[in-house]
């Protein structure tokens, strides 16, 4: 079956999402473990620096699962970027229309810029169309009316669907298709690192949206902390957003006796050994925000996966999910509250997170195979 996404290595010059790229190879293996053969399509044209001609290429992810990506240009001119956008689109539809077969499953991991392409195609091919919906981009970003039809217009053609939250298949699934829950990566990563000196580390590892409001958040939660811990800052934005949270984790970090620190965009290895030295991982998204409604954060499997006891703001897809009972939950939106649930972690008798996740997985499994 394929499998739509924006699915890249570390190793690659593509930018992704680190949370996006963990979510979609747990949910591969998912679906290798009850027999199917994915195929990855990626279409990211996005790249993290430098400029040229980037070669598509295919490669094997894991057992039963391989990558196929798009070729594109690295360029800051703007009406470039508008035509590989197209080009993009265009070799979608061209896999899409050449190689999907009549009522085979073809997942699509939902997004705005390709939905229309993959409904088109779905049209001409009649495969059927398994949409995983994150989140409502119209409740999570800024989008027009007409952005907002189109999304309403593409997610109504799925035949099923793969969801964070129960919330978000009660908002979305108004015909009551078949689906599968799955909060996050239900992959428990292998123990790479342990913590080495005697602080309590504390981390947030997520988009730098002012929007979202988490990494914001998660560091003025310093000014409450004390010398005993030191709180990391690991995240994805643009340049203004990135030297935004620098002066802010130097300023607090000038300020209180909790030292601060963002720590970079990091991928791969290289991620899980830094998150896996941390003992906390903060949920901090401002709970007032229209997105969650709808979207479960992702990183608070990453964290559990990795071994990591979750602070987290109080929000009903996380109460409402499988892991409400091993939260450590704040209500309150400000750095005092957020600093209090941190020092309310009993680190000394703590739970298994990763014993958490495989039992969730198991059941993601057993669930999938049925919307198959």
């Amino acid at each position: 079956m394929f499998y739509i996404s924006y699915y890249t290595t570390p190793d690659d010059v593509r930018a992704s999402s680190p949370a996006a790229n963990a979510k979609t190879l747990s949910i591969s293996k998912a679906l290798a473990d009850v027999g199917e053969s994915v195929k990855i399509i990626s279409t990211c044209t996005v790249a993290k620096s430098g400029r040229g001609f980037v070669r598509g290429r295919t490669f094997s992810v894991c057992e039963n699962v391989t990558c196929r990506q798009t070729p594109f240009f690295i360029t800051g001119f703007g009406p470039f970027r508008r035509l590989q956008y197209v080009m993009a689109n265009v070799y979608l539809f061209l896999v899409l229309v050449l190689f999907a077969k009549k009522d085979e499953n073809v997942l699509f991991y939902h997004a705005v810029e390709r939905a229309s392409v993959v409904a088109l195609a779905k049209k001409i091919k009649k495969f059927r169309l398994i949409l995983e919906v994150e989140e409502v981009y119209a409740n999570a970003s800024k989008l027009s009316e007409r952005e907002i039809e189109a999304e309403k217009r593409d997610i109504s053609v799925a035949d099923a669907f793969i969801f964070p939250t129960e919330m978000l298949n009660d908002v979305v699934n108004k015909k009551n298709l078949p689906y599968a829950i799955i909060h996050g990566t239900y992959d428990v990563e292998t123990v790479l690192n342990q913590q080495s000196d005697d602080k309590i580390h504390v981390v947030y590892a997520g988009t730098l949206s002012k929007i979202k409001g988490g990494a914001y958040a998660a560091a003025e939660s310093a000014r409450f902390l004390g010398e005993k811990y030191s709180v990391h800052i690991l995240g994805f934005g643009n340049n203004e957003q990135v030297e935004e949270i620098k002066s802010l984790a130097e300023r607090i970090s000038a300020e209180s006796g909790c030292r601060v620190s963002y720590e970079g965009c990091l991928n791969g290895e290289e991620y899980l050994r830094f998150i896996q030295a941390c003992h906390i991982g903060l949920s901090t998204q401002n709970p007032q925000g229209n997105f969650n409604d709808t979207s479960f954060p992702s990183k608070i499997l990453t964290y559990m996966a990795n071994g990591l006891q979750v602070v987290s703001a109080r929000i009903p897809v996380v109460e409402g999910s499988d892991v409400d009972a091993y939260m450590n939950y704040y209500d309150s939106q400000t750095p005092e509250s957020i600093a209090a649930a941190i020092k309310n972690v009993d680190l000394d008798n703590s739970i298994d997170t990763r014993e958490i996740i495989l039992k969730l997985n198991k059941k993601f499994k057993e669930k999938v195979k049925e919307v198959l």
